[in-house]
């Protein structure tokens, strides 16, 4: 039975929060694309251009003493093609940020371009709601 993008998407993204909920370099490594322009923006960092300087970026904040737990709550897919995002809230050590993950299909699997966390102006997350993309 042949899943859906968004569905597709959405298990790529659980992936992406998986691995680095588990600290795991190996499967982070895995799931960013390789030939294709990527960039990562960490909540206040600037932005990371190219696969060295992100998996760099990685490597520091997985392998790191401090690696804060995360989690990600009411993600959001959407599929147009070859391309695709996940918006979604993440929580780091209980706080809320607002993250979007971009992907890009590569041999038939979703692989991360782009990942943009920043700070929401609320001290908790919204409810979820029954809104969609589409």
């Amino acid at each position: 039975m042949k899943r859906s993008p968004e569905t597709e998407l959405l298990r790529a993204n659980a992936a992406f929060y998986d691995a680095f909920a588990s600290q795991d370099m190996e499967a982070m490594d895995e799931l960013w694309a390789r030939g294709l322009p990527v960039v990562c923006i960490h909540p206040g960092w600037p932005p990371l251009f190219g696969r060295d300087e992100v998996m760099d970026s990685w490597r520091a904040i997985l392998l790191g003493e401090n690696a804060p737990h995360i989690e990600c709550e009411q993600p959001q897919p959407a599929a147009f093609g070859e391309s695709g995002f996940v918006v979604c809230i993440e929580r780091i050590e209980g706080d809320p940020l607002v993250a979007t993950n971009t992907f890009a299909l590569q041999n038939g699997v979703w692989q991360l371009v782009h990942h943009h966390g920043g700070p929401m102006n609320v001290e908790t997350a919204p409810e979820p709601t029954d809104r969609t993309l589409n």
